[in-house]
């Protein structure tokens, strides 16, 4: 215990505490959501009046939790559920010096003080949330459920609120509980998902929409003429008729425009850094599936490299290669790398 702490404070002056910021240091100091195995909690004996929430605290035994003792309530004093009769008992016993009706007593109303200390925190979210964060986590299982019930009915909010779709995020539960606001609004805007990624990654974003994308026809979608007893399909003109394979749809893509940024931060952005993969997952959280995305991290003009083979930063064709032009510094950024999304994604499965 560090000299002039809170916890410190409390040892020597728990007359100055509440009984809930006390029983929140113990907790914390203990490293346990239970306020039931973080203190032990003492009544006041006697019918006196009390002048404060925490009238003494005691130091524990080895291995023990300190001692509390509160007059809040309890099975005797001032604020005790029993008849008078009880405390007046108790009081005889401990002028007798005799400690036994007083440690049963005690016994039996720990618990229920302990319960009435959780019952403070299940009503203030900020509490339910610091406390939910003492109990260890389920390391066993990656789409456990968050232990407070805040985080639970937030993710819940955003859709996803199951195990089975959390499990596949490669951000992270937290970056959903950030931005639960943005994931739950109607509808979602390119200004909100600007919003959501620049603070995410703390540089400038810009959605550019109506990028468009090739959109693949099934067989069964695709233009065909008649042919012998086979009638043809899609195949008027100027009405639903289309040549290949494929179809442009405009609306089908937007792309994200990142930076500039520093050659540091444009390496984090590259599809083989975990730092893209947990970008794109947000971003399909915020999207879903029906709009397609890229992302276009742009690298500063200033920090365009000069083409070097071999090395741990080689070029990579695509990636973070420009050809040189001798004599010509380079005036614009470098906004030439687009990685989709749905790329990514697939290396991420493999």
């Amino acid at each position: 215990m560090t000299p002039g702490s809170a916890l410190a404070r409390l040892m020597k002056e728990p007359q100055r505490f509440r009984f809930d910021a006390g029983v929140r240091l113990l907790m914390q100091a203990a490293g346990t959501p239970d306020p039931a195995e973080a203190v032990r909690f003492r009544s006041v004996p006697g019918l006196g009046f009390p002048g404060a929430d925490i009238t003494a605290m005691q130091p524990g035994e080895e291995g023990q939790p300190p001692r509390l003792v509160t007059p809040v309530m309890g099975l005797t004093g001032t604020t005790g559920v029993l008849p008078r009769y009880y405390t007046e008992i108790l009081g005889q016993t401990l002028r007798d010096r005799s400690r036994a009706m007083h440690d049963f007593v005690d016994m039996l109303s720990h618990r229920m003080v302990a319960h009435f200390a959780r019952a403070g925190v299940k009503y203030r979210l900020a509490r339910a949330v610091e406390t939910a964060r003492l109990a260890p986590p389920d390391a066993a299982r990656a789409d456990a459920l968050p232990p407070d019930p805040v985080a639970t009915m937030l993710l819940s909010l955003t859709g996803y609120g199951t195990g089975h779709l959390r499990g596949r995020l490669a951000a992270g539960t937290d970056p959903l509980l950030h931005y639960a606001g943005l994931l739950t609004m109607r509808p979602r805007s390119a200004d909100r998902l600007a919003a959501l990624v620049s603070d995410w990654l703390g540089r400038p974003v810009e959605v550019v929409q109506f990028a468009g994308a090739w959109l693949t026809l099934e067989p069964d979608q695709q233009t065909s003429m008649p042919l012998g007893r086979r009638a043809g399909q899609f195949n008027q003109l100027g009405v639903n008729a289309a040549i290949g394979t494929r179809a442009w749809d405009v609306q089908a893509r937007v792309v994200l425009r990142v930076g500039p940024l520093d050659r540091a931060s444009f390496a984090a952005l590259l599809p083989d850094r975990p730092a893209l993969r947990r970008l794109v997952s947000l971003v399909r959280a915020f999207l879903g599936f029906e709009t397609g995305f890229a992302v276009n991290p742009v690298l500063a003009a200033s920090a365009v490299p000069e083409m070097q083979l071999g090395g741990a930063d080689g070029p990579q064709l695509g990636w973070n290669t420009w050809l040189p032009a001798p004599g010509l510094g380079r005036r614009r950024d470098a906004g030439e790398a687009v990685f989709e999304a749905e790329t990514v994604e697939a290396g991420d499965a493999r």
